[in-house]
């Protein structure tokens, strides 16, 4: 055990970074919570302010207060993602360890699943983004936003939010009486507004009539038509999006039962599998005699019972009618509303093909495909071509990390993508789900 965490380590040397990074701003953050009060750390931000010239100015301490939110946008985003680097990395190996221990393997992928969704919520600007490496099809880098796209997204959030806050700080913090000043003038503006509104009543009643033709001339000129001719299309589309979703829930749950059925006997024949395949790779030699009663049993890849899932094919065509460019829009605009509806439709365009699909959810054509050994084992020649006991070996192991442990990885992950966004969808599409709303849009006669 001591060699394999030796080895793990001097292989992610990266990670002591990333511990002390993160240890850092946590015991930071343990510090200021324990030794000071919000107000004191207010005072004290208040005077580091003020020590600067600019700070005499009120656009000066309005920059001071941008910068700093600009930079504990920055620090803030930095930490989840190198968090999320952490957790990953220490994902990846854990899994891999306790492949065998179904339990502690859930366990660990509904951390993963917690911890992103986590991650989803906390971060503010994006300046890092994911690992790049997800993607594997040219649509999906055709589609990638821009440097420039993502450049003016995260000006946008910056100028906006940043610009708002840091403008709310100095009108706070500059000094009493620039804050009693645009008080005062605040109060008169509104004074001046009501007095105008009493002084003028009788005229208000010929205002509203001008108001209301101004209302009534955009209702029946042509932007007003087409106007409310594309928010009822809208409309219709929407509701198309929530059936579409209500089909798409009723195919998750067979998928979710049959496919758990699958993986489960995939993890208690691990080392048939194992095995059998390394048997099929050189099954005359003396390194694979100890194999030979595996293969008397498990010739093929019928020989295991996997299961086929015929609800894929329907599943997968409702996935991509909804992303067809005339569903696309809307179909994101209802995703964004809850992360486990999202979250499916994050997955990279591989791992939603059915060929793909088939290998991670592990049903019988699926199984055939990975069970298959490579070509330089199986091509005939005279002379046949003896590799070593080594050669062999590495391919077992490579055979069993990078085939076998990840498609019951990743399709675990799948399922509980599945799963969530199942449990999700049905309370948001159950008639119980909306009791205030329902009432609300009765009495204003909007349902």
């Amino acid at each position: 055990m001591n060699k394999k965490r030796t080895r793990f380590f001097s292989e992610n040397k990266s990670l002591v970074i990333e511990w002390l990074f993160i240890l850092a701003i946590l015991v930071s953050l343990f510090c200021i919570i324990l030794y000071y009060t919000p107000l004191e750390v207010g005072r004290f931000i208040d005077s580091w302010n003020r020590q600067w010239e600019w700070a005499t100015h009120w656009y000066g301490l309005l920059v001071i207060y941008w910068i700093e939110i600009i930079l504990l946008v920055f620090i803030w985003d930095l930490f989840w993602f190198r968090l999320n680097r952490l957790v990953y990395t220490i994902y990846i190996e854990l899994t891999h360890q306790w492949i065998k221990k179904m339990w502690l393997l859930l366990k660990l992928i509904r951390f993963k699943y917690g911890f992103n969704k986590l991650r989803y919520h906390m971060r503010v600007a994006f300046f890092f983004a994911g690992r790049g490496r997800d993607r594997k099809e040219l649509i999906d880098y055709i589609g990638s936003p821009t440097p420039t796209d993502l450049l003016k997204t995260v000006l946008s959030l910056l100028f906006a939010k940043a610009s708002i806050i840091a403008g709310i700080l100095t009108l706070l913090t500059f000094d009493d009486l620039f804050f009693n000043t645009v008080q005062s003038k605040a109060i008169d503006l509104w004074n001046e507004g009501v007095a105008f509104v009493w002084d003028n009543f009788t005229k208000l009643s010929a205002f509203v009539v001008l108001v209301l033709l101004l209302f009534l001339g955009y209702f029946v000129s042509r932007r007003g038509i087409i106007r409310r001719a594309i928010a009822q299309a809208n409309r219709k589309k929407l509701e198309d999006i929530v059936q579409m979703h209500r089909k798409l829930s009723h195919c998750i749950i067979n998928i979710i039962l049959k496919s758990s059925k699958n993986i489960e006997y995939a993890i208690n024949c691990y080392d048939l599998i194992v095995e059998s395949w390394a048997y099929k790779i050189q099954p005359g030699t003396t390194f694979s005699a100890e194999r030979r009663w595996v293969y008397q049993r498990y010739r093929d890849s019928k020989d295991f019972q996997f299961e086929d899932i015929p609800e894929l094919e329907p599943f997968l065509n409702e996935i991509n009618n909804m992303k067809f460019a005339e569903n696309a829009n809307v179909s994101r605009w209802f995703l964004r509303s809850r992360y486990e509806l999202l979250s499916l439709f994050l997955t990279n365009s591989t791992s939603l093909k059915i060929d793909r699909i088939n290998r991670l959810l592990f049903t019988k054509k699926g199984f055939e495909e990975m069970y298959k050994i490579p070509d330089k084992y199986t091509r005939e020649s005279d002379e046949v071509e003896v590799f070593d006991s080594g050669t062999i070996q590495a391919e077992v192991d490579d055979f069993k990390v990078f085939i076998l442990e990840e498609y019951i990885i990743e399709g675990l992950e799948l399922i509980y993508k599945l799963y969530r966004y199942s449990v999700v969808i049905e309370n948001i599409l159950h008639l119980e789900s909306d009791k205030l709303g329902r009432g609300l849009r009765g009495f204003t006669n909007k349902e």
